[in-house]
Protein backbone atom coordinates (compact mmCIF):
# COMPACT_ATOMS: atom_id res chain seq x y z
CA UNK A 1 0.00 0.00 0.00
CA UNK A 2 1.55 3.07 -0.69
CA UNK A 3 2.06 5.91 1.58
CA UNK A 4 -0.31 7.79 0.00
CA UNK A 5 -3.61 5.69 0.34
CA UNK A 6 -2.57 5.42 4.03
CA UNK A 7 -3.34 9.27 4.56
CA UNK A 8 -5.95 9.05 2.35
CA UNK A 9 -8.07 7.10 4.72
CA UNK A 10 -7.50 9.99 7.61
CA UNK A 11 -10.88 11.37 4.74
CA UNK A 12 -13.24 9.42 6.59
CA UNK A 13 -12.87 11.87 9.50
CA UNK A 14 -13.87 14.63 6.34
CA UNK A 15 -17.97 14.00 7.17
CA UNK A 16 -17.08 14.62 10.89
CA UNK A 17 -15.53 17.63 10.02
CA UNK A 18 -17.93 19.09 7.42
CA UNK A 19 -21.00 18.55 9.93
CA UNK A 20 -18.65 20.96 12.91
CA UNK A 21 -16.97 23.16 10.44
CA UNK A 22 -20.15 23.86 9.01
CA UNK A 23 -21.95 24.83 12.11
CA UNK A 24 -19.08 26.65 13.16
CA UNK A 25 -18.67 28.59 9.59
CA UNK A 26 -21.69 30.21 9.64
CA UNK A 27 -24.63 27.63 11.43
CA UNK A 28 -24.75 25.04 7.57
CA UNK A 29 -26.01 22.33 9.41
CA UNK A 30 -27.07 20.87 6.39
CA UNK A 31 -23.16 21.09 5.18
CA UNK A 32 -23.15 16.82 5.39
CA UNK A 33 -26.11 16.31 2.67
CA UNK A 34 -24.14 18.16 -0.18
CA UNK A 35 -21.23 16.63 0.61
CA UNK A 36 -21.70 12.92 1.10
CA UNK A 37 -24.23 12.88 -1.77
CA UNK A 38 -23.01 15.11 -3.88
CA UNK A 39 -19.17 16.42 -3.74
CA UNK A 40 -17.67 12.43 -3.09
CA UNK A 41 -20.06 11.29 -6.00
CA UNK A 42 -18.45 14.07 -8.00
CA UNK A 43 -14.99 13.52 -6.40
CA UNK A 44 -15.27 9.24 -7.33
CA UNK A 45 -16.06 10.54 -10.80
CA UNK A 46 -13.22 12.56 -11.25
CA UNK A 47 -10.34 10.67 -9.47
CA UNK A 48 -11.63 7.28 -10.68
CA UNK A 49 -11.58 3.62 -9.36
CA UNK A 50 -8.65 2.32 -7.22
CA UNK A 51 -8.28 -1.30 -8.37
CA UNK A 52 -4.89 -1.79 -6.65
CA UNK A 53 -5.03 -4.49 -3.98
CA UNK A 54 -1.69 -4.81 -0.99
CA UNK A 55 1.07 -7.25 -2.62
CA UNK A 56 1.88 -10.20 -0.54
CA UNK A 57 5.21 -8.93 0.58
CA UNK A 58 3.34 -5.97 2.05
CA UNK A 59 0.35 -8.17 3.49
CA UNK A 60 1.93 -8.60 7.02
CA UNK A 61 3.38 -5.53 7.34
CA UNK A 62 -0.26 -3.52 6.32
CA UNK A 63 -2.51 -6.13 8.47
CA UNK A 64 -0.19 -5.54 11.43
CA UNK A 65 -0.12 -1.73 11.26
CA UNK A 66 -1.73 -0.26 14.54
CA UNK A 67 -2.25 3.26 12.53
CA UNK A 68 -5.28 1.42 11.39
CA UNK A 69 -6.88 0.04 14.27
CA UNK A 70 -6.16 3.34 15.59
CA UNK A 71 -8.97 5.29 13.27
CA UNK A 72 -11.36 2.98 13.19
CA UNK A 73 -11.65 2.74 16.97
CA UNK A 74 -11.66 6.28 17.31
CA UNK A 75 -14.89 6.90 15.39
CA UNK A 76 -16.66 4.97 18.58
CA UNK A 77 -15.75 7.70 20.88
CA UNK A 78 -16.06 10.88 18.25
CA UNK A 79 -19.34 9.87 17.72
CA UNK A 80 -20.56 9.65 21.29
CA UNK A 81 -18.95 12.85 21.85
CA UNK A 82 -21.03 14.44 18.28
CA UNK A 83 -24.21 13.07 20.29
CA UNK A 84 -23.49 15.27 23.38
CA UNK A 85 -22.58 18.42 21.26
CA UNK A 86 -25.19 18.48 19.08
CA UNK A 87 -27.60 17.60 21.94
CA UNK A 88 -26.10 20.42 23.48
CA UNK A 89 -26.66 22.89 20.45
CA UNK A 90 -29.89 21.60 20.22
CA UNK A 91 -31.22 22.20 23.44
CA UNK A 92 -29.66 25.56 24.42
CA UNK A 93 -28.28 27.50 21.22
CA UNK A 94 -30.70 29.57 19.53
CA UNK A 95 -30.94 27.34 16.45
CA UNK A 96 -33.90 28.31 13.47
CA UNK A 97 -35.87 25.14 12.82
CA UNK A 98 -34.65 24.72 9.51
CA UNK A 99 -30.81 24.62 11.56
CA UNK A 100 -31.88 22.68 14.03
CA UNK A 101 -33.38 19.56 11.18
CA UNK A 102 -30.28 20.49 9.02
CA UNK A 103 -28.13 19.04 12.31
CA UNK A 104 -30.65 16.38 12.99
CA UNK A 105 -29.98 15.20 9.88
CA UNK A 106 -26.12 15.47 9.25
CA UNK A 107 -25.51 13.39 13.12
CA UNK A 108 -28.13 10.94 11.48
CA UNK A 109 -25.64 10.45 8.30
CA UNK A 110 -22.46 9.79 10.54
CA UNK A 111 -24.48 7.33 12.63
CA UNK A 112 -24.25 5.33 9.47
CA UNK A 113 -20.93 5.49 9.43
CA UNK A 114 -20.81 4.40 12.90
CA UNK A 115 -22.73 0.95 11.87
CA UNK A 116 -20.23 0.69 9.24
CA UNK A 117 -17.48 0.83 12.11
CA UNK A 118 -19.45 -1.42 14.61
CA UNK A 119 -19.39 -3.77 11.66
CA UNK A 120 -15.51 -3.83 10.74
CA UNK A 121 -14.73 -4.67 14.35
CA UNK A 122 -17.86 -7.05 14.99
CA UNK A 123 -15.92 -9.10 12.69
CA UNK A 124 -12.74 -9.49 15.15
CA UNK A 125 -11.74 -11.88 17.30
CA UNK A 126 -10.71 -9.49 20.36
CA UNK A 127 -12.62 -8.79 23.30
CA UNK A 128 -11.37 -4.97 22.73
CA UNK A 129 -12.77 -4.88 19.30
CA UNK A 130 -16.37 -6.57 20.10
CA UNK A 131 -16.47 -4.52 22.79
CA UNK A 132 -16.40 -0.99 20.92
CA UNK A 133 -18.90 -2.99 17.92
CA UNK A 134 -20.93 -2.86 20.72
CA UNK A 135 -20.50 0.54 22.03
CA UNK A 136 -20.99 1.75 18.64
CA UNK A 137 -23.93 -0.31 18.13
CA UNK A 138 -25.84 1.45 21.37
CA UNK A 139 -25.39 4.52 20.36
CA UNK A 140 -27.06 3.80 16.70
CA UNK A 141 -30.04 1.65 19.00
CA UNK A 142 -28.94 -1.28 16.79
CA UNK A 143 -27.70 -3.82 18.75
CA UNK A 144 -29.27 -7.02 17.74
CA UNK A 145 -26.58 -6.22 13.95
CA UNK A 146 -23.72 -7.43 16.25
CA UNK A 147 -25.39 -10.96 16.53
CA UNK A 148 -27.48 -11.58 13.60
CA UNK A 149 -24.96 -10.04 10.99
CA UNK A 150 -22.30 -12.64 12.00
CA UNK A 151 -24.37 -15.43 12.84
CA UNK A 152 -27.34 -15.10 10.75
CA UNK A 153 -26.33 -12.82 7.57
CA UNK A 154 -22.87 -14.15 6.84
CA UNK A 155 -24.21 -17.57 6.93
CA UNK A 156 -27.51 -17.30 4.70
CA UNK A 157 -25.99 -14.40 2.88
CA UNK A 158 -27.40 -14.29 -1.31
CA UNK A 159 -30.16 -17.29 0.04
CA UNK A 160 -33.99 -16.88 0.40
CA UNK A 161 -33.23 -17.23 3.68
CA UNK A 162 -31.24 -14.03 4.39
CA UNK A 163 -33.76 -11.09 4.97
CA UNK A 164 -30.80 -8.87 4.08
CA UNK A 165 -30.92 -9.74 0.72
CA UNK A 166 -32.90 -7.90 -1.59
CA UNK A 167 -34.89 -9.61 -4.27
CA UNK A 168 -34.52 -9.01 -8.23
CA UNK A 169 -37.30 -6.23 -8.66
CA UNK A 170 -38.01 -5.42 -4.86
CA UNK A 171 -37.44 -1.71 -4.33
CA UNK A 172 -35.23 0.01 -1.49
CA UNK A 173 -38.71 0.53 0.49
CA UNK A 174 -39.99 -2.77 0.71
CA UNK A 175 -36.66 -4.30 1.33
CA UNK A 176 -36.24 -1.59 4.65
CA UNK A 177 -38.88 -3.03 6.57
CA UNK A 178 -37.86 -6.85 5.40
CA UNK A 179 -34.68 -6.56 6.61
CA UNK A 180 -35.27 -4.47 9.48
CA UNK A 181 -38.16 -6.58 11.42
CA UNK A 182 -36.53 -10.11 9.37
CA UNK A 183 -33.07 -9.35 11.12
CA UNK A 184 -35.05 -8.54 14.54
CA UNK A 185 -36.62 -11.39 14.13
CA UNK A 186 -33.93 -13.82 13.15
CA UNK A 187 -31.92 -11.89 16.02
CA UNK A 188 -34.16 -13.39 18.65
CA UNK A 189 -33.70 -17.09 17.01
CA UNK A 190 -29.97 -17.09 16.88
CA UNK A 191 -30.35 -15.83 20.59
CA UNK A 192 -32.43 -18.26 21.79
CA UNK A 193 -30.45 -21.37 20.13
CA UNK A 194 -26.97 -20.18 21.79
CA UNK A 195 -29.48 -20.17 25.33
CA UNK A 196 -30.65 -23.82 24.73
CA UNK A 197 -27.18 -25.09 23.54
CA UNK A 198 -25.15 -23.42 26.45
CA UNK A 199 -28.32 -24.92 29.01
CA UNK A 200 -29.06 -20.91 30.11
CA UNK A 201 -32.10 -19.99 31.07
CA UNK A 202 -34.25 -16.84 28.99
CA UNK A 203 -33.78 -14.54 31.80
CA UNK A 204 -29.90 -14.31 32.02
CA UNK A 205 -26.60 -12.15 31.75
CA UNK A 206 -26.01 -14.50 28.55
CA UNK A 207 -29.12 -13.10 26.67
CA UNK A 208 -27.48 -10.62 24.38
CA UNK A 209 -30.70 -9.00 23.13
CA UNK A 210 -32.13 -8.11 26.32
CA UNK A 211 -28.87 -5.76 26.86
CA UNK A 212 -29.41 -5.11 23.12
CA UNK A 213 -32.98 -3.74 23.36
CA UNK A 214 -32.39 -2.00 26.82
CA UNK A 215 -29.11 -0.75 26.08
CA UNK A 216 -30.07 2.29 23.48
CA UNK A 217 -32.66 3.09 25.89
CA UNK A 218 -31.09 3.75 28.76
CA UNK A 219 -28.07 5.44 26.69
CA UNK A 220 -30.61 7.77 25.31
CA UNK A 221 -32.10 8.56 29.28
CA UNK A 222 -28.84 9.53 30.40
CA UNK A 223 -27.86 11.50 27.33
CA UNK A 224 -31.79 13.53 28.19
CA UNK A 225 -30.79 13.57 32.07
CA UNK A 226 -27.01 14.76 31.01
CA UNK A 227 -28.60 17.53 28.90
CA UNK A 228 -31.55 18.39 31.20
CA UNK A 229 -29.47 19.09 33.89
CA UNK A 230 -32.09 21.69 36.16
CA UNK A 231 -29.99 24.27 36.78
CA UNK A 232 -29.71 25.07 33.17
CA UNK A 233 -33.67 25.01 32.31
CA UNK A 234 -34.05 28.71 32.38
CA UNK A 235 -31.61 28.50 29.30
CA UNK A 236 -33.52 25.75 27.25
CA UNK A 237 -35.09 26.77 23.88
CA UNK A 238 -36.47 23.15 22.87
CA UNK A 239 -39.29 22.09 24.72
CA UNK A 240 -38.55 19.10 27.39
CA UNK A 241 -38.15 15.49 25.09
CA UNK A 242 -36.66 16.90 22.32
CA UNK A 243 -33.43 14.93 22.95
CA UNK A 244 -34.97 12.00 23.00
CA UNK A 245 -36.34 12.60 19.61
CA UNK A 246 -32.88 13.55 18.14
CA UNK A 247 -31.83 10.18 19.28
CA UNK A 248 -34.37 8.39 17.82
CA UNK A 249 -34.40 10.21 14.47
CA UNK A 250 -30.33 9.99 14.30
CA UNK A 251 -30.64 6.09 14.84
CA UNK A 252 -34.08 6.11 12.25
CA UNK A 253 -31.52 7.81 9.48
CA UNK A 254 -28.19 5.74 10.52
CA UNK A 255 -30.05 2.57 10.48
CA UNK A 256 -32.13 3.52 7.23
CA UNK A 257 -28.45 4.21 5.50
CA UNK A 258 -26.99 1.00 7.28
CA UNK A 259 -30.30 -0.66 4.96
CA UNK A 260 -29.42 1.17 1.90
CA UNK A 261 -26.27 -0.37 1.59
CA UNK A 262 -27.48 -4.10 2.70
CA UNK A 263 -29.75 -3.39 -0.14
CA UNK A 264 -27.36 -2.36 -3.13
CA UNK A 265 -24.66 -5.08 -1.59
CA UNK A 266 -26.24 -7.77 -2.52
CA UNK A 267 -29.55 -6.98 -4.61
CA UNK A 268 -31.11 -10.04 -6.77
CA UNK A 269 -27.83 -12.00 -6.47
CA UNK A 270 -28.69 -15.63 -5.09
CA UNK A 271 -26.26 -18.26 -4.33
CA UNK A 272 -27.14 -21.97 -6.28
CA UNK A 273 -28.67 -24.29 -4.16
CA UNK A 274 -26.70 -27.83 -4.56
CA UNK A 275 -28.78 -29.77 -2.03
CA UNK A 276 -32.22 -29.03 -0.87
CA UNK A 277 -31.69 -26.19 2.03
CA UNK A 278 -27.76 -26.24 0.66
CA UNK A 279 -26.02 -23.82 -1.04
CA UNK A 280 -22.83 -23.25 -2.87
CA UNK A 281 -19.69 -21.94 -0.94
CA UNK A 282 -19.82 -18.16 -0.46
CA UNK A 283 -17.10 -16.70 -3.24
CA UNK A 284 -16.62 -12.81 -4.66
CA UNK A 285 -19.15 -13.74 -7.38
CA UNK A 286 -21.96 -13.45 -4.62
CA UNK A 287 -21.71 -9.39 -3.59
CA UNK A 288 -21.86 -6.07 -5.76
CA UNK A 289 -18.54 -4.38 -5.24
CA UNK A 290 -17.07 -0.93 -5.79
CA UNK A 291 -13.95 0.30 -6.23
CA UNK A 292 -14.40 4.07 -6.16
CA UNK A 293 -11.66 5.26 -4.58
CA UNK A 294 -12.73 8.71 -2.36
CA UNK A 295 -16.00 6.68 -1.15
CA UNK A 296 -14.14 3.41 -0.02
CA UNK A 297 -11.66 6.13 1.91
CA UNK A 298 -14.55 7.38 3.85
CA UNK A 299 -16.24 4.09 4.45
CA UNK A 300 -13.34 2.02 5.44
CA UNK A 301 -13.09 0.14 1.67
CA UNK A 302 -16.70 -1.15 2.80
CA UNK A 303 -17.27 -1.35 -0.79
CA UNK A 304 -14.93 -4.21 -1.63
CA UNK A 305 -18.00 -6.39 -0.09
CA UNK A 306 -17.18 -9.07 -2.38
CA UNK A 307 -13.60 -9.81 -0.71
CA UNK A 308 -15.12 -9.48 2.85
CA UNK A 309 -17.93 -12.14 2.24
CA UNK A 310 -15.82 -14.76 0.63
CA UNK A 311 -13.14 -14.19 4.07
CA UNK A 312 -15.32 -12.21 6.53
CA UNK A 313 -12.39 -11.75 9.01
CA UNK A 314 -9.84 -10.02 6.83
CA UNK A 315 -9.64 -6.31 8.54
CA UNK A 316 -10.47 -3.42 5.59
CA UNK A 317 -7.18 -2.15 4.46
CA UNK A 318 -6.37 -5.63 3.24
CA UNK A 319 -9.92 -6.09 1.42
CA UNK A 320 -9.41 -6.71 -2.35
CA UNK A 321 -10.33 -5.64 -5.41
CA UNK A 322 -11.67 -8.27 -7.81
CA UNK A 323 -12.33 -7.64 -11.61
CA UNK A 324 -14.95 -10.75 -11.38
CA UNK A 325 -17.07 -9.76 -8.87
CA UNK A 326 -20.05 -8.03 -9.90
CA UNK A 327 -19.59 -4.47 -10.34
CA UNK A 328 -21.45 -1.30 -9.47
CA UNK A 329 -21.70 1.43 -11.49
CA UNK A 330 -20.80 3.91 -8.95
CA UNK A 331 -20.15 4.22 -4.69
CA UNK A 332 -22.42 4.27 -2.68
CA UNK A 333 -23.44 7.55 -1.70
CA UNK A 334 -24.80 7.75 -5.50
CA UNK A 335 -26.31 4.52 -5.73
CA UNK A 336 -28.28 5.18 -2.61
CA UNK A 337 -29.69 8.16 -4.54
CA UNK A 338 -30.30 5.84 -7.26
CA UNK A 339 -32.49 3.35 -4.87
CA UNK A 340 -34.64 5.81 -4.07
CA UNK A 341 -36.12 5.66 -7.14
CA UNK A 342 -36.91 2.12 -7.84
CA UNK A 343 -38.22 2.85 -11.88
CA UNK A 344 -34.50 4.37 -12.27
CA UNK A 345 -32.64 1.52 -10.17
CA UNK A 346 -34.35 -1.28 -11.69
CA UNK A 347 -33.03 0.49 -15.11
CA UNK A 348 -29.91 0.50 -14.16
CA UNK A 349 -29.40 -2.44 -12.16
CA UNK A 350 -31.24 -5.48 -13.90
CA UNK A 351 -29.30 -5.86 -16.77
CA UNK A 352 -25.97 -5.97 -14.84
CA UNK A 353 -27.64 -8.59 -12.59
CA UNK A 354 -28.91 -10.06 -15.45
CA UNK A 355 -25.30 -10.02 -16.80
CA UNK A 356 -24.00 -11.54 -13.53
CA UNK A 357 -26.73 -14.31 -14.20
CA UNK A 358 -25.20 -15.63 -17.34
CA UNK A 359 -21.48 -15.08 -16.42
CA UNK A 360 -19.12 -18.05 -17.75
CA UNK A 361 -16.52 -17.39 -14.79
CA UNK A 362 -17.39 -20.85 -12.52
CA UNK A 363 -17.03 -20.61 -8.52
CA UNK A 364 -14.27 -22.78 -8.89
CA UNK A 365 -12.44 -20.09 -11.17
CA UNK A 366 -12.90 -17.38 -8.17
CA UNK A 367 -11.95 -19.85 -5.54
CA UNK A 368 -8.88 -20.18 -7.62
CA UNK A 369 -8.79 -16.29 -8.03
CA UNK A 370 -8.79 -15.46 -4.37
CA UNK A 371 -6.71 -18.39 -3.39
CA UNK A 372 -3.82 -16.84 -5.70
CA UNK A 373 -3.90 -13.42 -3.20
CA UNK A 374 -3.96 -15.66 0.14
Amino acid sequence: MSRLKKLGFLWSYSVLAVIVGGYYAGGWTWAAVPYVFGIIPLLDFLIGKDPENVSRADYERVLSDRYFDVLVYSFVYLHYGLLVWAGWQLRYAPLTGWQQAGLVVSVGIFAGTIINVAHELGHRSSKMARFHAKAALLSVGYMHFYLEHNRGHHVHVATPLDPATARKNQSVYGFWWQSFTGGFRSAWRIQRRLLQKDGKPFWSKENYMLAATAGPLLWCLALTLFLEMPFLGEMAFLETGSIPAFFAVQCAIGILLLESVNYIEHYGILRKEVAPGRYERVNPLHSWNASHLISNLVLFQLQRHSDHHAYASRPYQVLRHFDESPQLPAGYPLMILLALVPPLWFRVMNPRLENWQQRACSPEEITRLVRQFA
